[in-house]
């Protein structure tokens, strides 16, 4: 994706666009030496824990600061239904 060199432990910022962490940034450890092509971010919603998927799209680095650009991915991601079409989800794992 680009040509930064970061190692591993080395941290760099998480920028993210699109879907339910639209804006927010967040403080990422890199496990080895390249950035993650693609993360997953959990968060509860409504009691339940759900993951979404985000896909780096751009890298840049200025001084010693590294940031990546991950970009939502929705068909890849936990299903978010409208808040009035939820319903009562409490046993909702439950199978008769």
């Amino acid at each position: 994706m680009s040509d930064i060199t970061i190692h591993e432990g080395d941290e760099y910022t998480a920028i993210y666009h699109e879907g339910p962490f639209d804006g927010q940034t967040d403080t990422r450890t890199a496990t080895g030496d390249a950035v993650e092509d693609e993360v997953t971010v959990f968060a509860d919603v409504e009691g339940l824990q759900t993951a979404f998927t985000y896909k780096a799209t751009h890298t840049r680095q200025v001084l010693d600061q590294t940031s990546v650009d991950y970009t939502f991915v929705p068909n890849e991601s936990d299903p978010l239904d409208d808040l009035q079409e939820r319903g009562d989800r409490s046993g909702g794992f439950d199978r008769e």
